[in-house]
């Protein structure tokens, strides 16, 4: 069997007719242009929809971090004595009569 009569076993087969087809071309062609070069492509959107759930785990983060601080601050305006223990744990606060002294272990 020659080249030539292996060529035109091919052209005449189904495969050929399949692939031949100007809609399967066209088909083709708009996935590929779809996929990597519209402006909107699929590569472009799998970025956008990861970048979209990342932010959203971070906004439920700081939903939570929001809610944890007012609920200190809702503590520290209704409570006199936790708003003193926090200003001398965080700001070293003392009373006039008071002296303050910061012990730092030798290392």
């Amino acid at each position: 069997m020659g080249v030539k009569e292996q060529w035109h076993n091919f052209a005449d087969s189904r495969f050929a007719r399949v692939i031949r087809n100007k809609y399967l071309i066209a088909a083709a062609i708009f996935v590929v242009w779809i996929t990597f070069f519209d402006s909107n492509n699929l590569i472009d959107w799998s970025k956008v929809v990861l970048n979209i759930s990342e932010q959203e785990s971070q906004k439920k983060y700081y939903i939570q971090e929001i809610k944890s601080i007012e609920e200190k601050l809702n503590e520290l305006t209704s409570n006199r004595d936790s708003l003193e223990k926090f200003a001398r744990e965080q700001y070293m606060f003392k009373d006039d009569s008071e002296d303050v002294f910061i012990v730092v272990p030798k290392m």
